[in-house]
This record gives structure tokens, C-alpha cells and sequence, in this order.
């Protein structure tokens, strides 16, 4: 996984390609980019991956369908395809031009963010500049959401909440936070975020899907939350506000 999509930490999937192909240098590498390609831009030819996944809906985009990067060695493996279509081609008939046309408009407004700050007509330059300016965003974000203000406490600061995974840093981490309250029911924790106007997410060992991270970590369950680079500090504030009166009502 290029991040995790429970810790929101980053994996230095460069230096593991590295030290993976020091071993055997014809492996093949394939990262799962899903969390973490919305939040910052991916070169797979800098990474020296063989594979890379993601998928739209984690982007503002739609659901149903997703889109990957494979090497030229890879491309050339042996796979279902139209006899008479080149070996690098996968498609086995058309593809709806609405998932194209949809995500085209999701680049386009990261390009768009990146054209208040340079000026240039090429959109892989642009897209840079907007993906590095959506993860500053995001970083000032968890920083406010991890410390808070003089205002309001962060999650690091609020007797009763726990931070999982946190070892004090914002560097090298996507805008997600792992936290639970001390002796309280996720599920009950996450249905009381919803009455007060706030979605999260649990995420247990009871689930295929969370059970092997959440146990990984050494424990059974926590809750994901996961702002985005459109939220304001004022929604931030919000969050830890009512994530405060939850504390103090539950150890009350």
C-alpha cells in the first residue's frame, strides 16, 4: 500500500522498491494507491514500480470503475486480450467514455489549484503543483487537528480520546486520523458523531476489509476519520469540539 487507509500513514514505497530489488532485481512491484494518490502526486517511473491502482471515487470522482498503471514488462505478460489487439493492450471491448470524461474533470480541478500558483501550459506540471499544494493543505489541517488551538484541544490533547499509531509528527502521513474513546463502543462512538453532524467511520476486526490493520496495530477497532483539503480550519475547530463534549459525556 502506497498509504494506509486506516493510519493514513505514507510507506516510503521508493526506498522498499530499493532495498526489494537489491534482494531479487526482477521482481515484480505492485502498490495500491487507492488511499493515497488523491492526496499526492505518485511518479511510478520515479518509484520503479510495476503496477499502481487507484480509483476515482476517492477523488471526488464516480464509483464502478478504476484505473491502473502497469510497467512494459508487465503489459507484455501473458493476459486476456483480442487476438489481433498489440500485447500491451488490455481492453476487451469499449469503455464507457463517461468514466474517462469524469475523471478528465477531476484532473482539470487539481490543474485548476495549481494555476493559482505557476504559470504553465503543460498539465502534468500543473497537476504537480496542485497535488503538492492539496498535501500542504492537508498537513496544515491534520496539524490543527492533532494540536489544536488555543480555542479547542486536538485529538493529542483531549483526556479520554486516543490517537492510534501517532508518533508525534505530521510529516509522512495522509489527512487521517485513527482515534477511540476510553471504554466506549465504536459503533455507538460513530453513531453519536452522526446525530451531532459529523460522518466517520469504524473500523473493526470483525470486518475482512479492517481486520488484519486494526489487529496489526494491536487493537480491535477504531475510528477512521478522514477530512480533505476542501475542509476549513473551522471544520476542523467543529470536529474537536464535538469530539470534546463526546469525551466528557462519556466519562462522565
Amino acid at each position: 500500500m502506497s498509504a494506509s487507509n486506516v493510519t493514513g500513514g505514507i510507506m516510503d514505497i521508493k526506498e522498499i522498491v530499493r532495498r526489494a530489488r537489491a534482494i531479487k532485481p526482477d521482481l515484480y512491484i505492485v502498490t495500491d494507491a487507492v488511499q493515497h494518490a488523491p492526496h499526492h502526486a505518485m511518479d511510478v517511473e520515479e518509484l520503479g514500480v510495476d503496477g499502481c491502482n487507484f480509483a476515482p471515487y476517492k477523488f471526488f470522482g464516480i464509483r464502478g470503475v478504476g484505473y491502473a498503471y502497469v510497467s512494459d514488462r508487465v503489459a507484455k505478460l501473458p493476459h486476456h486480450k483480442l487476438l489481433k489487439k498489440d500485447q500491451r493492450v488490455f481492453e476487451l471491448g469499449t469503455p464507457s467514455p463517461g468514466n474517462f470524461a469524469a475523471m478528465s474533470e477531476v484532473i482539470s480541478y487539481v490543474c485548476e489549484i495549481g494555476k493559482h500558483f505557476i504559470y504553465s501550459e503543460d498539465r502534468k506540471e500543473l497537476y504537480r503543483e496542485g497535488m503538492r499544494r492539496i498535501h500542504l493543505q492537508e498537513r496544515v489541517l491534520l496539524y490543527r487537528m492533532l494540536e489544536g488551538t488555543d480555542a479547542v484541544p486536538g485529538l493529542r490533547h483531549i483526556d479520554g480520546v486516543k490517537v492510534f499509531t501517532d508518533d508525534g509528527k505530521v510529516e509522512g502521513r495522509d489527512l487521517i486520523a485513527g482515534i477511540g474513546f476510553d471504554g466506549v463502543n465504536l459503533t455507538e462512538a460513530v453513531a453519536e458523531y452522526q446525530r451531532r453532524g459529523v460522518t466517520v467511520f469504524d473500523r473493526v476486526n470483525t470486518n475482512i476489509y479492517s481486520k488484519r490493520i486494526v489487529e496489526a496495530i494491536g487493537t480491535p477497532g477504531l475510528i477512521r476519520v478522514s477530512p480533505l483539503h476542501c475542509n476549513s480550519a473551522g471544520d476542523i475547530d467543529e470536529f474537536l469540539r464535538i469530539t470534546k463534549s463526546m469525551a466528557e459525556m462519556y466519562r462522565a
